[in-house]
């Protein structure tokens, strides 16, 4: 095996990223080939080399709040297909979206392929009494690993249900998740094994102890009954590499060519990562492994650990300032400072009902463009109108009746908190469509038919977050797929519907034909961006090989 060196493969990924960034003509290829457009990405190098690495949270932090690292152009995602799609891969999986539906069965049962932990006895092979948040590495009594995590004992049910209900989202919405399933155990249920290791106040490992079991739980919530709920994360398959970062590429990974922060996928996660307030979505809380598939080795990309999304910050409520600031801010801090403390961040005067289990989250002072996560995130600061509105189309196709399924899945036993976050959800939800499904011009499932007529579907006027245009206006293109290029043909023309007929002319001699259209509308500014629609000549009528929404 012929193993490439650091700046070998950094040339690759140059050389990757530079085909893409350059146009298809001027790159002296075809515009659209036989297989457009692709489905699934061609990641079919071995990846037996990569090594695990660890990422320094500290170190992160520091990197992304002062030093802005990876690439800030104003680029178009580089791992779309022609019809401006993110393909299946081992970072995503289409589930929800433009061409795949869930069942609202489907959506509740999220990534879940086992029941779940045994019952009986739970055999503990690594504690965490160290920090703030309570856990530890543990065994049931079929002898398969979890990780456990605790609710605080100021809010029980709080981080176990955020777990519940964002893997689930997650899930839903394309990402590798772990098994994260809610159970109960009990203090005599658990047996320390021998040899298991806790790592004390100072970092040192040292062998645990049932006294250091009893500080453990005495940081979690208990039960009435005594016992301790619990979010059970099932162990993954595969070899663990370590966290994966949002810019650059992961060097020793021959399929990894795209820089994350033009990943479609990861900027696009900045949208879900606002309706669900998951501002601990740094790399700390991602992990990669390697695994087999189809004969190879193969790196997968997860999201990990949701105890600080919605209104939980795993070990306390969610502070006010989750989603709303920045770590490290200078403005409002110098504000502060400046006015001696009379300055008053709004977020501060926010009002949240008493209800425990559900923390701090709400829907009212929520604006999705002025959410933000602990620190900046290079792939989440990328994200173009075209990233928003791909993203939000999927945001929007989770209906009342699957949130508020996904909601109940979490076992709150507080009606009260259940129907708060249902809602809750549904309103952010609204709020994220009304924004950005209306970046872009939003029509979807666009069809040439064979005589010409071209139908679409306003995506915005469908879900009820924006009202009809004013007009839409369509000019018809020939176009070569040879040297990429477009003559106009016949006059533009105007409809009130997103329905049109192409010219005669043009489709009995173009074997490929473009559409420009573009909206107006009093408004939403971001409908007058032209959309280009492509289409190719088959035996069996006109298929959609390209879209360009900007």
């Amino acid at each position: 095996m012929i193993h490439r060196s650091r700046a070998s493969m950094a040339l690759s990924a140059l050389v990757a990223l530079a085909v893409w960034l350059v146009p298809p003509s001027r790159a002296g290829t075809l515009r659209f080939f036989a297989d457009d457009p692709i489905t699934v990405d061609p990641e079919n190098q071995d990846a037996a080399g990569v090594k695990p690495r660890d990422l320094s949270q500290e170190y992160d932090v520091i990197e992304n709040s002062f030093k802005s690292p990876g690439d800030h152009s104003d680029a178009r995602a580089l791992n779309v297909n022609t019809v401006d799609e993110a393909p299946n891969s081992s970072w995503y999986t289409n589930r929800l979206g433009a061409a795949s539906v869930m069942s609202v069965e489907e959506i509740v049962n999220g990534p879940f392929r086992h029941p779940g932990p045994v019952e009986g006895t739970w055999t503990i092979v690594a504690g965490k009494s160290e920090g703030i948040s309570p856990g530890m590495t543990a065994r049931d009594a079929s002898g398969t690993l979890y990780f456990v995590k605790f609710d605080p004992p100021s809010n029980p049910e709080m981080a176990t249900g955020a777990e519940a209900v964002s893997t689930r989202f997650f899930h839903a919405l394309g990402y590798h998740t772990a098994e994260n399933h809610i159970a109960y155990l009990r203090r005599e249920s658990l047996v320390i094994q021998d040899g298991a290791r806790v790592r004390d106040d100072y970092g040192r490992r040292r062998l645990m102890t049932p006294a250091d079991l009893d500080v453990l739980l005495g940081k979690a919530a208990r039960g009435a009954d005594g016992g301790y709920r619990i979010i059970a994360s099932r162990g993954l398959e595969g070899t663990d590499l370590g966290p994966f970062k949002y810019y650059g590429t992961r060097l020793d990974d021959p399929n990894d060519i795209f820089p994350h922060e033009h990943r479609r996928e990861l900027r696009g996660l900045r949208i879900f990562c606002a309706w669900l307030n998951h501002d601990d979505s740094r790399s700390i809380n991602t992990r990669d492994f390697l695994v087999e598939a189809q004969g190879r080795r193969l790196v997968r990309h997860y999201l990990l650990d949701f105890g600080s999304t919605l209104g939980s910050g795993s070990t306390q409520a969610q502070r006010p300032r989750a989603g709303n600031e920045y770590i490290w801010e200078g403005r409002p801090t110098l504000l502060t400072m400046l006015t001696f403390g009379f300055y008053v961040r709004p977020w501060i005067k926010v009002k949240y009902p008493e209800l425990p289990s559900i923390g701090r989250f709400e829907a009212t002072f929520f604006e999705p463009d002025k959410w933000k996560p602990e620190y900046p995130n290079t792939a989440f600061d990328n994200a173009r109108p075209d990233d928003q509105f791909w993203a939000a189309r999927r945001v929007m196709s989770l209906s009342d009746e699957a949130i508020r399924a996904v909601v109940k899945a979490a076992q709150y036993s507080d009606p009260e908190a259940e129907s708060y976050l249902a809602q809750t959800l549904i309103t952010r939800r609204d709020k994220i469509g009304q924004l950005w499904l209306n970046a872009v011009l939003p029509l979807v499932d666009c069809q040439l038919a064979r005589g010409g007529d071209l139908t679409c579907t306003n995506l915005a006027v469908e879900k009820r977050v924006a009202q009809p245009p004013d007009e839409y206006r369509i000019r018809w293109y020939r176009f070569d797929n040879q040297a990429d290029s477009a003559q106009p043909i016949g006059q533009e023309a105007t409809s009130r519907e997103p329905r049109f007929n192409a010219p005669q002319e043009l489709l009995t001699t173009s074997e490929f034909v473009m559409a420009e259209i573009r909206g107006k509308h009093s408004h939403h500014a971001g409908w007058a961006m032209p959309m280009k629609l492509y289409f190719q000549r088959t035996a069996d009528g006109w298929r959609s090989v390209g879209i360009d929404r900007m």
